[in-house]
């Protein structure tokens, strides 16, 4: 199998952790056709990244689907808890990531990919800390004991949640000099605590190598 990445991405970085943590036998490559081209569309019909080729040939899109394909093929190193509350918390943190945290971070995405495009930043601000209270409430609730928080093992709900984490750390403070993460401490330890993975360190190397990398070739096209 061949897993088809860019390292800047959010939703191929979920993927790489999951592949590098269980060190399972996968090639990570490159797409062979630039984004949004036909030939990449009609090769990727619904045209994003990341994408898993699968030993027949076939592609399987989606990075939660492609995480849980995974873990059902692999399920040494296990990333996803076989007690059924746990699962069902780890999807509650997969949710989160992608129907609130993200939807909250996109329109800066945006504004940093399209120059013309507007929005209120202190009103998406506001709603960008009320998001990140939102999980920290959750994670002081569920995974918190007397001594603070508290976690055995790495899952996939944390996997799919620390590339958009991690790009609201390094993409607010473009915008704001406020720290969005003042106030959330259960998500400043669950972070600390992702940081001590090796997986998580290697990608979010490659993210940062990545992202500023995206944003010097901005820079320079506006020149």
């Amino acid at each position: 199998m061949r897993f088809i990445n860019l390292d800047h991405s959010a939703f191929a970085a979920r993927v790489k952790i999951q592949i590098l943590h269980k060190k399972l036998p996968i090639e990570i490559i490159s797409p062979l056709h630039a984004l949004r081209t036909p030939e990449f569309l009609a090769t990727f019909p619904l045209g994003k990244i990341p994408l898993l080729k699968l030993d027949n040939g076939d592609y399987l899109p989606e990075s939660t689907a492609i995480m849980e394909y995974l873990e059902d093929i692999h399920p040494q190193v296990p990333c996803r808890s076989k007690d059924p509350l746990e699962k069902a918390n780890m999807h509650v943190t997969m949710a989160y990531a992608d129907t609130h945290l993200w939807p909250a971070l996109l329109p800066y995405f945006k504004s940093i990919l399209m120059t013309d495009f507007e929005f209120d930043k202190q009103a998406q601000h506001e709603l960008l800390s009320q998001t990140l209270a939102k999980f920290d409430r959750w994670l002081a609730i569920n995974s918190s004991n007397d001594s603070g928080f508290h976690k055995a093992t790495i899952d996939l709900g944390d996997m799919a949640l620390f590339p958009i984490m991690w790009y609201v750390k390094i993409i607010i403070p473009m915008f704001h000099t406020h720290n969005v993460f003042a106030h959330v401490p259960a998500i400043q330890q669950w972070q600390v605590w992702m940081n001590e993975n090796a997986a998580v360190l290697s990608v979010s190397q490659s993210m940062d190598t990545a992202f500023h990398g995206f944003l010097k070739s901005k820079q320079e096209t506006k020149k």
